[in-house]
């Protein structure tokens, strides 16, 4: 159902993205990906974004720039970590 990453992710990373979500993130309809800065100003972070960004990269997940909101592929772990933690 969900990506499967290259490597588990560090708590450090998860917390990353993670934080971006609860703060200005949702789940996209499919629930496939997050959207991070689902409002569009993504642009507007761009340290916190680039990071992101390396991460994904890191583990081998696919990301898109819509209008400014990021999308992240969703992982098991990310799913996991947003339910137990920042929902």
């Amino acid at each position: 159902m969900y990506a499967t990453p290259t490597r588990p992710m560090t708590q450090a990373e998860l917390d990353l993205i993670c934080q971006v979500w609860a703060d200005n993130g949702s789940d996209d309809p499919t629930d496939q990906w997050l959207e991070l800065w689902d409002g569009g100003d993504a642009d507007e972070y761009p340290e916190q974004r680039d990071a992101i960004l390396a991460v994904a990269t890191a583990v081998g997940l696919e990301t898109s720039m819509k209008k400014g909101v990021l999308m992240v592929q969703k992982t098991q772990q990310l799913h996991d970590e947003i339910g137990q933690k920042w929902a």
